[in-house]
């Protein structure tokens, strides 16, 4: 039974990071690759390095919270909070 948990833990968590970068690529590369109002370059270690230092709380809530919401609510108002977060975590992953 514990392999069986670890495997559905695992399937899950490769799931999550599939809808991360596909949340990215259609909703958060319009600013992210520019660097459109300040949004920091995906991949820019420099431009990560003080957010991601912050903790993934921190980044969690000022995306849910701060200048990514609105453009979250108007581009995509369908999308629950934790595919927003697999997105952050997709966003972190290519930028260490």
């Amino acid at each position: 039974m514990v392999m069986c948990t670890c495997l559905v833990i695992a399937a899950s968590g490769t799931a999550m990071a599939d809808i991360g970068a596909s949340t990215y690529k259609q909703v958060c590369s319009s600013c992210h690759e520019a660097g459109i109002s300040g949004a920091p370059i995906l991949g820019d270690k420099s431009e990560w390095s003080l957010r991601i230092a912050q903790g993934m709380d921190a980044l969690y809530t000022s995306t849910l919270n701060g200048k990514c919401k609105l453009h979250v609510q108007d581009s995509r108002p369908d999308l629950p909070d934790e595919t927003v977060k697999a997105a952050i975590d997709y966003m972190v992953s290519q930028s260490k």
